[in-house]
């Protein structure tokens, strides 16, 4: 999982629900930390990072984030401000996210051409899910009580720009009512979030926003006490989100093409692929153990050199497997593999899997 926020309370509020947090370094400067959440015995891997404001950095996010993670989903979390249908302190999963910017300025007004992203079918039920139940609550970190009556969950759409929208009866006010009526919040990262997954199609993307303001009624004072609760408000929801995702099933595995006949799918992995077969990678008796990792380094050159040595985290797992699609270096890794857990269930699956793509 990866999470993104664009302010720093947002990032608090997030950051508070993981544990044994460590910095992660991307290219180009951009720093990730990522941590675990522990719900009962199972701990998962989470990515956070902040964007900063604005639909542009949420969009260049997306790519880094899932170039470095291959995240089986990816979401924003923050606040926004509250259109209509909804109070302080709600939380809305956006099932859609509308460009309300986008259009023709003339001499008679601005006609708008507004575009349309959608969060991933899969998340959005899981979030429907997740809101009739009202149980994402009991996951809210308090700072000094909170205000009472409970928040509610919504599963609507929002719509995004670049500016801060301040009155209902302003002009961005009065084009949402006319082009995007059924958006019940205003944010400024959630379209080119989803832009950005759009582009990276095999990550599902989903935008969670507490309503920190309203605005017919929006001033500091507002943001001051309500932006670290909504915030709060919105992190509970995501990860009671997290929590209910599904087991991953496990994908079939890529098949090569009989000579004369048209690919059924590129032997070059996917995002989503790439994701299972680190989280199966993971699995692998001893492999998770310094001594374990730096074995199977050992056992690969030239492509063990190019990953860290420290430990089998995620991050480095995933590593191991890009290089080796680079270098086409699958038989070497399954013979490695074969060799450290022959047994292995997980070696048994990663050997099925991996099969079609060595080079004979």
């Amino acid at each position: 999982m990866v999470i993104l926020t664009a302010l720093e309370v947002e990032y608090r509020a997030v950051r508070a629900h993981l544990e044994e947090l460590r910095t992660v370094a991307a290219e180009r400067g951009s720093l990730f930390e990522v941590g675990v959440f522990r719900d009962g015995h199972t701990g998962t891997s989470v990515a956070i990072h902040m964007t900063g404001p604005g639909n542009p950095g949420a969009a260049a996010l997306v790519e880094r984030a899932s170039a470095l993670f291959a995240p089986r989903a990816l979401l924003f979390v923050g606040v926004a401000g509250g259109r209509k249908d909804v109070g302080l302190g709600d939380v809305v999963a956006a099932d859609a996210v509308y460009d309300y910017e986008t259009g023709k300025d003339t001499e008679g007004g601005f006609l708008p051409r507004q575009k349309t992203h959608q969060s991933a079918y899969d998340l959005v039920q899981l979030a429907r899910h997740v809101a009739a139940l009202d149980e994402w609550q009991l996951r809210i970190h308090p700072a000094g009580g909170e205000p009472a009556p409970l928040p509610r969950a919504h599963v609507k759409p929002i719509a995004a720009g670049g500016r801060v929208v301040t009155h209902q009866r302003s002009d961005v006010g009065r084009r949402l009512a006319a082009s995007a009526g059924d958006a019940v919040a205003v944010d400024m990262e959630g379209f080119g979030f989803l832009a950005g997954a759009y582009v990276n199609r095999d990550v599902d993307a989903l935008v969670i926003r507490g309503i920190s303001d309203l605005l017919a009624d929006k001033d500091e004072a507002h943001d001051e006490r309500w932006q670290p609760v909504a915030s709060r408000h919105a992190a509970a929801f995501a990860f009671e989100l997290l929590r209910r995702l599904p087991a991953t099933a496990a994908a079939a595995p890529v098949t090569a093409t009989a000579p004369g006949r048209p690919a059924a799918r590129p032997l070059k992995l996917t995002i989503r692929e790439l994701g299972e077969l680190t989280d199966l990678l993971l699995t692998v008796p001893g492999l998770t153990s310094p001594a374990g990792w730096q074995q199977l380094l050992d056992e690969l050159p030239g492509v063990g050199t190019a990953v860290a040595r420290q430990s089998a985290s995620r991050t480095e797992a995933l590593a191991l497997l890009r290089t080796c699609e680079t270098y086409g270096a699958w038989a070497q890794l399954m013979d490695v593999l074969a060799a450290i857990a022959p047994d292995a269930p997980a070696t048994a699956e990663l050997t099925a899997r991996l099969a079609p793509l060595r080079r004979e």
